[in-house]
């Protein structure tokens, strides 16, 4: 299917939270689309669909470390994994995926490897693992943490793999056999087994045994096992999958616990003072957001078109807006390729919307596009993060493509969700080879699915901003290390606070 439209909606719930209707839902997916029986168990005829009733959920209901993200096309139920979340006694999280599934007209769209990654992708979890026949599943878990499955390690960490049966009801800890090239669970499960030899997966069953009936394999990774690098390839769709997810990482930003979102009003005095606008100028914000900026300057009678990618920001905006009693234009649109009627006498580019993406091209088609919407005369007002700040203050610095190593190792954390303060040194990687700032950002317990995104900043010197701009015919007014809200004064490019770049260009006439 190559549906350019398709733009399924995920979410993420406690299995408490979880309606009949929506347990009925889980049900006959899994009932029309999991698979048929073996008939080895003698209760069922072979070739029967294997189907599940909606009581089967319901005890899922009941646990309190039990998830379930799950996939929706409108308003149809397409996907989803349940797994169980729990902290061990040793205060160590681990996560096991108890079921997968995906519609089976909806296969191949990755919706599945997403749903996995949901669930095991948090880097600094203690251990990541499920119960399965099929191979192409543990493939994924063995990609998505960068360890590879190993019974030795697996017979290592019994204790702690028992007491994550103890709250799922299929496995029967009891009936976990472990060996040399052996680590299968007795689950009491007799579906009908894929030939995975065909597929080139017989590895695992070389690695784990050959399934014996009414068993799974009981694959697990750990997070003191060494990380396996894959091929460049896999290693760039990693980077890919994450540039892909930006927008859904700058949607989930809580504004409201931002600090550097706290100074809209003042921010707006400094740029009324510093550029010389009527009420009937036309502006625009480019990469608005929630629209913070674009409200204050309606506020005051002045006419604002605002553009954002992210559709979830821009329908905050809009609800912002409304409220307010105002009456602001917002657009889907995407910066870096600005297709818009109209040009305008002034551009904010506020925050680090420039530098938000991997590749120097990018940000710098961004620039293009704020010279093509000003008109012959007009002005820009742009922030950038400051990289002179950025490599006094890192402690983590590396050449990423040469030794990933260090950028899995980073340790992950919820600061761009909730506190903005992104240079904290101990959670950034800079590679000054590639002008990149990489993070490791996690988000949960927010209803969207919840995820670790490797977030990769392209951050600028003063010379290259304003040099970026004088070659796409800008002529630079100010510039000035700045602190947020604080634009009025200047600072050394050095000082703790000056974590941006402020600067005003004009478009010559």
């Amino acid at each position: 299917m190559n549906d350019k439209k398709f733009n399924p909606k995920y979410i993420t719930k406690k299995c408490s939270e979880l309606t009949d209707e929506q347990l009925q839902a889980f049900s006959d997916l899994y009932s029309h689309n999991y698979g048929k029986w073996s008939g080895k168990d003698g209760k069922h005829k072979k070739g029967d669909l294997i189907k599940l009733g909606v009581k089967w959920y319901e005890t899922l209901r009941n646990s309190p470390n039990m998830y379930v993200s799950y996939c929706m096309k409108q308003d149809e139920l397409i996907g989803y994994a349940f797994f169980l979340n729990k902290q061990l006694e040793n205060g160590e999280r681990c996560t096991w995926v108890t079921q997968l599934l995906v519609h089976k007209f909806y296969r191949n769209r990755r919706i599945g490897t997403r749903l996995l990654r949901s669930a095991w992708g948090f880097s600094n979890y203690f251990a990541w693992g499920l119960a399965t026949t099929n191979a192409i599943t543990i493939k994924t878990l063995e990609a998505v943490t960068w360890r590879k499955v190993t019974p030795e390690i697996i017979e290592k960490h019994l204790v702690e793999i028992e007491q994550l049966c103890d709250e799922i009801s299929f496995a029967r800890k009891e009936k976990i056999k472990l060996g040399p090239n052996l680590s299968q669970i007795f689950t009491d499960f007799y579906p009908e087994l894929e030939k995975v030899e065909k597929r080139g997966e017989d590895i695992y069953v070389v690695r784990l045994g050959v399934i014996e009936d009414g068993y799974e394999w009981l694959a697990f990774t750990f997070q003191e096992q060494p990380q396996i690098i894959f091929d460049e390839k896999r290693w760039n769709d990693l980077l890919d999958f994450s540039a892909e997810q930006l927008e859904d990482a700058y949607s989930r930003m809580e504004m409201q616990s931002q600090p550097w979102a706290r100074h809209t009003f003042h921010e707006i005095d400094f740029v009324i003072d510093k550029v010389l606008l009527d009420k009937k100028s036309a502006i625009l914000d480019m990469g608005c957001g929630q629209g913070r900026h674009s409200i204050e300057l309606a506020r005051r009678g002045y006419k604002v078109t605002g553009v954002d990618f992210s559709e979830r920001l821009l329908k905050i905006a809009r609800a912002n807006a409304r409220k307010a009693g105002l009456n602001i234009q917002f657009f889907n649109r995407d910066c870096r390729n600005l297709s818009l009627r109209g040009t305008y006498d002034l551009i904010l580019c506020l925050y680090d919307v420039i530098g938000s993406f991997r590749t120097k091209e990018e940000n710098l088609n961004i620039i293009q596009s704020v010279e093509k919407k000003l008109k012959p005369g007009g002005t820009c007002v742009v922030s950038v993060m400051n990289m002179e700040l950025t490599r006094d203050i890192a402690k983590n610095k590396a050449d990423v493509m040469s030794n990933p190593v260090i950028l899995l190792n980073l340790k992950a954390s919820d600061i761009m969700k909730k506190t903005g303060d992104i240079f904290d040194p101990d959670y950034f990687l800079l590679d000054d080879k590639a002008h990149l700032v990489y993070r490791k950002e996690q988000f949960e317990l927010d209803s969207h699915l919840a995820s670790e995104y490797i977030i990769a900043d392209y951050r600028f010197t003063k010379d290259e901003i304003c040099n970026a701009f004088e070659e796409k015919g800008l002529s630079i007014k100010f510039v000035s290390y700045v602190q947020a809200g604080h634009w009025q004064n200047s600072l050394s490019s050095l000082d703790p606070k000056a974590k941006e770049i402020l600067l005003i260009a004009q478009k010559h006439k």
